[in-house]
Order: C-alpha cells, then sequence, then structure tokens
C-alpha cells in the first residue's frame, strides 16, 4: 500500500511538471514585471508548442531561432502588436495572393491567442510561407502537402531585414523562382486578386439553345459575385462588356455569348481558380530545368511552343484528344519528320468507327484511301462479310495511304510513346479557330506545320554540322507529294504537360481544367 501511495504521488508530480508549461496562467502574461523576453521563453517550451500545434521539429527550429535573438519578439510589443507585427497579419490574410493556399498555413485550433502565442505563430507561418515559397508544399506524386517545414532562420532574418524598405507583399513576390513562366504566374495572380474578389460561390448556369430568360440571370449574378458587374446592373451593353472581360481571363473567344464553355467558366468560383494558379506555380517550382532547344506542349493552352537557344521561336495552335480519347502527359524526343505520311489506324478507331462504317458499305475504305491487311497481305474488302464481325473487334490491319485526305495530314512529327500519340497536321483545319480544341483521338494537331518543321530544320545541328535538309529542301519534297522520312541530327525533347493556368507580362488566363485533372489536389487546397 505504501509504494502504491508513493507510485500515485509520483505519477501526480509528473505530470504536473509536464503540463506546467502548458498551463500558465492568463495574469503570467499580463503581469507587467516580467520582462517579454521571459514570456517568450516560456510559451517556446516543449509542452506549450504543443498545445499551439507545433511538432517537434518546428518547435526546436522556434527554440533556437529565438534563443539565437536572445528571445527578443518580431511582432509585438509588452501589450500589442508593433506595426511590423500589423503588416505581416495582414500579408498573411491573404497568403492566397502569393499562390499558398488558406488552409496551409494554420497550426493551431486554439482559440484567441493571447498576444504572445500570437507572436510564435506569425513567426511560425511566415518561415513556413518563405519555405513553401522557395521549395513548394505538394508531393505531386503522391497527392498529399509535404509536411510544413521552416525557411532556414538566417534567410528568414535576412528577409526581415529587408522589411525597413519593402513591404512584406513585396518580399514574399520577391521568393519565385528565376523560371519566367513562374514570375509572370507570381506577378499576374498577385495582381489578378487585388482587381476581383475571390469568391467561393459555384452557380448552375445551363446553356439552352436560344435561351436567356434564365442564362442572363444566373450569368449576371455570377458576374456580380465575381467583381465583374457593379451591383444588379441590367444595363445589356455593360453586361456583354463584362463578359467579354471575364471570357478574356478564361481563354474563351469574346464574343459576349453565354456559350457551354463560358458559362462552365461561370460556374466555377473564383477562389478555385486561383488555386489552380497555386497548383500549377508548385508544379512549376519543382519543374525539371528545360533544354536551350525543345518543344513544349500545353493541353489546356491548346498551344505548341518551340524553343532553341532558351528563346521562343515558334507558336502553333493545337487540337488534342477529346475527353473521352485523352491527351497524355509525356516527356520523349521528335526524332524524325514524317512528309506525307501513312497513317496506321489504332485498333480502338477501327473497331468503333471504321467497322460501323464498313457494315454500311466496303466502299467506304476506298472512299477514305484506306487498305486493308490480313497478316500483312492485302485483301479486298468487297471480300468480306463485315456484319459477321462481332461489334468492338476488328481482327485486320488498317493502312491510310498518303494524301490529302490522310488523317494526318502532309506532315508528321514523330516521337517514341508508349500511347502511339504524335504531332501532326490535319485536314480538318477550321477546327483550329475554336476557343476549345478538344476534338481528336488522342493526338495533337499542328497548325501552320510546315512553318514548324521549317523552324526545326532551321536549329538542326550537332556542333557545326547542320542537317543536309533545309527549310527550301522541305517545300521541295511537300511539292514532291511522296512519302518521305527526314532523320534530325539532333533529337529534339518534347513536353506535354497540364497547366490550367497561364500568364505572360500583360495578362492571366485560367483556362478550363478541360480532363479534371485539376480536381484532386484542389480537394487538398481546401480540406
Amino acid at each position: 500500500m505504501r509504494y502504491f501511495i508513493i507510485l500515485i504521488i509520483s505519477i501526480s508530480l509528473f505530470n504536473s511538471c509536464s503540463n506546467s508549461a502548458a498551463e500558465v496562467p492568463i495574469e503570467f502574461f499580463k503581469d507587467e514585471s516580467i520582462p517579454l523576453e521571459e514570456k517568450i521563453q516560456k510559451v517556446l517550451d516543449n509542452s506549450y508548442l504543443k498545445t499551439l500545434g507545433f511538432d517537434d521539429s518546428q518547435s526546436e527550429w522556434l527554440q533556437k531561432h529565438y534563443e539565437k535573438n536572445s528571445f527578443k519578439p518580431h511582432w509585438i510589443n509588452d501589450s500589442m502588436f508593433i506595426e511590423s507585427g500589423l503588416k505581416i497579419k495582414e500579408t498573411l490574410s491573404h497568403s492566397m495572393w502569393f499562390g499558398i493556399p488558406e488552409n496551409r498555413i494554420s497550426f493551431s485550433k486554439k482559440a484567441n491567442l493571447n498576444w504572445v502565442e500570437e507572436e510564435i505563430m506569425l513567426t511560425a507561418k511566415t518561415a513556413m510561407v518563405l519555405n513553401d515559397l522557395n521549395s513548394g508544399f505538394l508531393n505531386i506524386t503522391d497527392k498529399k502537402y509535404k509536411v510544413k517545414k521552416f525557411v532556414s532562420s538566417g534567410n528568414f532574418d535576412s528577409t526581415l531585414a529587408m522589411n525597413e524598405n519593402r513591404s512584406f507583399d513585396e518580399l514574399f513576390l520577391q521568393q519565385r523562382l528565376t523560371d519566367t513562366n513562374y514570375q509572370f504566374i507570381a506577378s499576374q495572380l498577385y495582381i489578378f486578386c487585388k482587381s476581383y474578389p475571390l469568391d467561393k460561390n459555384t452557380f448552375d448556369i445551363e446553356t439552352i439553345k436560344n435561351d436567356s430568360i434564365h442564362t442572363i440571370p444566373k450569368a449576371t449574378k455570377a458576374l456580380i459575385s465575381k467583381g465583374y458587374l457593379k451591383g444588379n446592373s441590367k444595363d445589356s451593353l455593360l453586361f456583354v462588356k463584362a463578359l467579354k472581360i471575364f471570357q478574356g481571363h478564361n481563354g474563351l473567344k469574346k464574343d459576349g455569348v453565354v456559350g457551354k464553355y463560358t458559362a462552365w467558366a461561370l460556374n466555377e468560383s473564383t477562389y478555385d481558380k486561383v488555386l489552380r494558379a497555386a497548383f500549377v506555380m508548385d508544379k512549376l517550382r519543382t519543374a525539371i530545368k528545360y533544354p536551350s532547344k525543345c518543344v513544349r506542349i500545353n493541353l489546356p493552352e491548346y498551344v505548341l511552343r518551340f524553343y532553341a537557344n532558351d528563346s521562343l521561336k515558334q507558336i502553333h495552335n493545337i487540337v488534342i484528344g477529346k475527353t473521352e480519347n485523352q491527351t497524355p502527359q509525356l516527356e520523349s524526343t521528335i526524332r524524325k519528320i514524317v512528309v506525307y505520311p501513312y497513317w496506321t489506324i489504332p485498333q480502338s478507331i477501327a473497331s468503333k468507327e471504321v467497322l460501323p462504317a464498313a457494315k454500311r458499305s466496303a466502299g467506304y475504305f476506298a472512299k477514305n484511301n484506306y487498305r486493308i491487311y490480313r497478316n500483312d497481305v492485302e485483301i479486298n474488302p468487297f471480300s468480306v462479310n463485315w456484319d459477321k464481325i462481332k461489334k468492338g473487334t476488328f481482327p485486320y490491319k488498317i493502312i491510310q495511304d498518303p494524301g490529302p485526305k490522310n488523317s494526318l495530314g502532309i506532315i508528321k512529327f514523330e516521337f517514341y510513346n508508349d500511347f502511339s500519340v504524335y504531332v501532326h497536321d490535319s485536314p480538318a483545319k477550321s477546327l483550329f479557330k475554336t476557343d476549345i480544341r478538344s476534338y481528336s483521338h488522342g493526338c495533337m494537331r499542328c497548325e501552320n506545320p510546315v512553318d514548324l518543321g521549317k523552324v526545326i530544320l532551321d536549329y538542326d545541328s550537332v556542333g557545326r554540322k547542320r542537317n543536309d535538309l533545309t527549310r527550301d529542301s522541305l517545300d521541295t519534297l511537300i511539292n514532291r507529294a511522296e512519302n518521305f522520312v527526314i532523320q534530325l541530327k539532333k533529337p529534339i525533347p518534347i513536353y506535354v504537360e497540364y497547366n490550367t493556368v497561364y500568364a505572360d507580362r500583360e495578362k492571366l488566363i485560367f483556362h478550363l481544367d478541360i480532363y479534371k485533372r485539376d480536381e484532386e489536389y484542389l480537394k487538398i487546397m481546401k480540406e
């Protein structure tokens, strides 16, 4: 019994000691006779920091940082926030402007922090945001947040020292990569967020042909919520003007009409759009360093860019896969330019599209310059009983001859990949004039591809040895109208990417998440 009582007393004393730091009475913080440095020291006790939501690594950083600075505060005095404290609070309150999600900078669920706790919390949040702006916050492969880490104490101090001449907003904006794309998005996102409210409202605008009775009022409400229209204006001219500005911000044709894709963009909250920008910025933070010569394709933007000597040489509109035939993201190298290519029709297309047409008429093959093969032996399509072939199967190989009707057009850029997709010409030129260009079976159709081929040949060399074929040679081959394969001297890296937000020096564009590939990441950034 005696030993039991001793054990109970020991446990009680242990618990009292371990909880003492966390149970500091408020009078302690209000006592003006106690130096502020001592109060900060008390909060920096391990058990106290745990109640504020900090893990062991974060606690160690805070303790070492303040100890190095003799426990002097950054943001407060004995009873209130000083000017720097008020300014950093304001900057952190709009972390989304810098591409940092709101839920990322929360640590403690404790309500009503006292001003000493606020001191520690502001330091932690600032140190973490600075780290995230440089190193990123998402593990994109595992689809989850990275562990919260703080920037080095030295970098933290040097950044704060610059606050004498610059605002915290400016300091956060300076924490950015040298990558031009990242810089443009960071700058333009900040400007956009200062100009338009981050509404979290979603809408259910549906477009019905020739119906404006329900569509226009809902679209008006959405434009007001997003800050494009002021008040309940019923002025049709103001509505059209506001809608055109909104369409421009969303990569859509500025026609002032609430069509299918404009309704899609209006239905999405601005908050989600900005989160998509944050996601793109985070991908750019961890992106590879692109070679000085390469082709980069951004699918949601429907654009191909060719770079040489680290500068943009050519830009082309492209058509990408339908939502049911999505173009994949990939990395490869362009090794060949094929003039007047043959097209081997994939089995999936043959079974779904060619077979029904063949059942209607075997003349379909000659009409489209298709040749049909069984075991590499060409056969007559009229010799096949097409009605006996089951739906979803196709036991033959089909090759389309080169020519103006060929689905690959007159030129193809070939690169190895597991998806059998390429960049190629297209006889359907009108599709390049649409704003949402999602029509193909997965390949990327390129507008004015001959121009791209010429520029690629201009820069195709190894050392001083240039490709024997020039841009004039390409014209000659095209005029000859025969199949010809051009081997590149030096293969060109190609990157097919999926970034739904784009910016340049003048504008920020939120492209539609056409394949809905951002959604699961947005969920992480909103939970």
